[in-house]
């Protein structure tokens, strides 16, 4: 090859490699979901937070069940939406991605359950300060380092069972070890 060959090979990668960098630049990106996960049937108010999101165009999920109505950027790293939940959705795990003028972004999940859900309410890091729960609900909340929930469950008969989970793995979340005791009075 001779060096004008050279030369314009060079150019053409060179432009190619900012052309990759400047696309990258414009991905939007997500971080984080708020509330994570909703009842069956319901509508809820969701804030998703990541990068490059101020000119956002749809939210889609990659199968049927939830639609995302009200969508608006409150900032750069920022947007608002509700989820509208159909009554036939599929429980579980539903994958979801936000649409910008700019790009596609990555994927994250919410999550469909059949309990209403109670949002989690400080202060609630005493034993004598817990929270009150109605049987057959799902708690959304947040886990910070050390962080310690009370929650009594109102509603339950003597001779019932009850079950807990904590699902901030399976959500995506932070890498942690919960721990969950129950007592009785």
């Amino acid at each position: 090859m001779n060096t004008k060959t050279n030369y314009f090979i060079a150019r053409v990668l060179l432009l190619l490699a900012l052309g990759a960098q400047l696309a990258q630049a414009a991905t939007p990106t997500l971080s984080n979901l708020l509330p994570r996960g909703a009842q069956r049937g319901s509508s809820q108010e969701v804030t998703i937070t990541g990068a490059r999101l101020d000119d956002v165009r749809e939210i889609f999920f990659h199968g049927p069940g939830i639609k995302a109505e009200n969508l608006k950027a409150v900032a750069a790293n920022r947007i608002t939406a509700t989820f509208v939940i159909a009554p036939d959705a599929k429980l579980g795990q539903h994958e979801m991605r936000v649409r910008t003028a700019t790009g596609l972004s990555t994927m994250k999940t919410f999550w469909v359950g059949p309990f209403p859900n109670v949002k989690e309410a400080e202060p609630n890091s005493e034993f004598d300060a817990a929270q009150k729960v109605p049987f057959n609900s799902t708690v959304n909340g947040i886990v910070t380092n050390e962080d310690v929930d009370y929650y009594e469950i109102e509603g339950i008969k003597k001779g019932q069972r009850i079950s807990v989970e904590v699902e901030a793995i399976r959500l995506s979340g932070a890498l942690f070890d919960p721990y969950v005791a129950i007592l009785d009075s």
